[in-house]
């Protein structure tokens, strides 16, 4: 038998490199760390049931955040900017929901370690018709309907204080009655065997008898969907933050979301809470750019996206983040130059009416570099802060980006 080893990326919760990718194997090879006791914390037993979705239990904090986005905050550069505006350490951060994102470029998951076997097919709520109801807020999903496919995530964090104390699981199945079996581990313990058949439940929840740090599902029979996990740390920490964008993602993934796959927000005939985030910010508007932009249509695809995003959300504090500026390689001057800069002052424009008609706040990523033209002078800086693509930031530009946002848009307890 073939043991698949996964290279050791140090990865730790807000600072994962860009690079960091899920690791794949062939179906049948054990997706798993070489000594999965070594990270274990002792308590690889586990109670489980199924149900509803229910509100997630994160670790006690004091402030709470979710930013969706495309790769321009699919990394975690500029959310570390953002957090060290908001004199946020990283040690100091957890999240309360993970996409099931393991097998996407790019894409900075909040886990030490994760890979995903062959078997597993990668779904983007952007890339689908319009009105296709069937993505959780994580705006992806996992899909396998082949024996021995595998997932393992590592959810150690930097602070050992902040221990899993419970898992949920978020699932679904092409049909209520179909069969469906899974084989689950924790910590390198023997698998349980869970049967999912004959319920249309879209949760699994696991109670660990104690602690736990690592877990591996692997799919025996049927067919399934992943769409998210949501931890429940122990203790008490800085902030709860999501960070749910995706590479190559337009806003209009939001009008592809099912209420039944989302457990935020208020529901008709239920008491009135608290939000599930105090801020969220949508950042959009790159890849939107990149075409002929159409700015009726445009700004029907925002208001669309955004009454989703309030369904869920509707007393959360909300902030849209307009593109960057865009440089075109090569160009001598203007107007070639400025093409799509001009495109994206469009866009800009337009979400900021679009924010203003949904109660939130509007910032100016393109203004706030200089304007329309800035793309070239952030390249030519020292060190610089923009790639030489003209189109994405360097990792010193995303961090400078973030800590003027964080000064535009303080904590509002500060």
């Amino acid at each position: 038998m073939r043991i698949f080893v996964p290279l050791p990326r140090f990865i730790f919760f807000l600072t994962l490199s860009v690079a960091s990718t899920a690791q794949a194997l062939d179906v049948g090879v054990p997706c798993q760390i070489v000594n999965p006791a070594q990270a274990a914390y002792g308590a690889p037993g586990f109670t489980w049931r199924v149900g509803p979705l229910s509100d997630p239990a994160p670790a006690k904090s004091p402030f709470s955040m979710a930013v969706w986005g495309d790769s321009l905050t699919s990394a975690v550069h500029f959310l570390d900017g953002v957090l060290q505006g908001y004199g946020i350490q990283r040690k100091d951060v957890l999240p309360a929901f993970i996409q099931a994102g393991l097998q996407v470029r790019g894409l900075a998951l909040p886990l030490k370690d994760y890979c995903a076997s062959n078997g597993w097919t990668t779904r983007y709520a952007y890339k689908e018709k319009p009105g296709t109801r069937a993505f959780s807020k994580g705006l992806l999903s996992m899909h396998s309907d082949t024996p021995g496919a595998t997932v393992f995530l590592d959810f150690r964090a930097p602070r050992l204080v902040h221990r899993l104390k419970q898992l949920t699981i978020l699932y679904e199945k092409r049909e209520p009655d179909a069969s469906l079996l899974l084989a689950v581990s924790i910590d390198g313990a023997p698998e349980q065997m869970i049967s999912l058949s004959r319920t249309d439940a879209k949760a699994l929840h696991l109670t660990p008898d104690g602690p736990m740090s690592t877990l591996r599902v692997r799919l025996v029979s049927g067919a399934v969907t992943l769409h998210g996990f949501e931890p429940g740390h122990q203790g008490t920490t800085a902030a709860v933050v999501d960070g749910l964008s995706i590479p190559g993602a337009t806003l209009r993934g939001w009008s592809n979301t099912d209420d039944r796959l989302i457990s935020a927000g208020e529901r008709p005939g239920m008491p009135a809470r608290a939000p599930d985030y105090d801020l969220i910010l949508i950042q959009s508007g790159t890849n939107e750019g990149a075409g002929r932009f159409d700015r009726t249509a445009y700004l029907a695809d925002v208001r669309a996206s955004l009454t989703r995003v309030r369904t869920f959300y509707p007393r959360s504090r909300c902030v849209l983040i307009g593109p960057p500026d865009r440089g075109v390689v090569g160009a001598t001057g203007p107007p070639a130059s400025l093409r799509y800069a001009f495109i994206h002052r469009e866009i800009a424009l337009a979400q900021r009416q679009v924010a203003s008609e949904y109660g939130c706040g509007f910032w100016d990523w393109q203004a706030a570099m200089g304007g329309p033209g800035a793309a070239k002078r952030w390249a030519g800086m020292t060190p610089p802060q923009m790639q030489n693509d003209l189109t994405h930031l360097t990792a010193k530009g995303y961090v400078a980006s973030g800590r003027m946002f964080a000064e535009e848009f303080p904590l509002k307890n500060k």
